[in-house]
């Protein structure tokens, strides 16, 4: 483990900038955000800084993800899925904000799903970056002081990030309940 440590910390060190770069990319294809929070962590270490250079980057990826949905992408699921989405893609722009905020609290849907499913519903930009912000800025400070404070032996900091998860989950637990709460209630 330390070796691991060692590699990762002393290429982090020459080329920090592979991390966000590899935040602003990799999740847009699937690959799981929360290993390479964690790995920003180990790399920049368990501070505020690298939490928002942490958010910044999946603000980037929110950004390119749903315009690719929602021009190209968009398209293609229409031409692909036919006559089955047309009712989805026909809504009224008072449900897109309730639509975005039941697929970011949605347990266990992928951060790419959440994205390039509301570009291709037509959900505005500015709508899918207000829900992902509170949800993923808890999950991402959480696992970057984490991951940073496991490799670095400050419990406390560990502590704090672990906390943070806890928050972020408990805060989707309820936003979930009261979005199918409202949903129930709807015609």
């Amino acid at each position: 483990m330390e070796a691991f440590k060692q590699f990762v910390t002393s290429y982090g060190a020459e080329y920090p900038w592979v991390i966000f770069v590899a935040l602003v990319v990799l999740p847009g294809f699937g690959f799981p955000a929360s290993a390479l929070f964690l790995l920003a962590g180990i790399v920049w270490g368990s501070n505020p800084m690298s939490c928002l250079l942490a958010v910044s980057a999946i603000v980037l990826n929110v950004i390119w993800t749903h315009t690719v949905a929602s021009g190209p992408a968009r398209k293609l699921m229409i031409r692909w899925m036919g006559e089955r989405l047309q009712p989805w893609f026909a809504l009224p722009n008072k449900d897109l904000m309730k639509i975005a905020w039941v697929l970011r609290v949605t347990p266990g849907m992928p951060l790419f799903v959440q994205n390039y499913g509301l570009g291709a519903l037509g959900v505005p930009l500015r709508i899918s970056l207000l829900t992902a912000l509170p949800v993923v800025s808890l999950y991402a400070c959480g696992f970057v002081l984490t991951g940073g404070a496991i490799f670095d032996g400050r419990v406390g900091m560990a502590i704090t990030g672990i906390s943070l998860l806890v928050v972020a989950a408990i805060g989707v637990k309820i936003l979930r309940s009261r979005v199918g709460a409202r949903a129930s209630r709807l015609p």
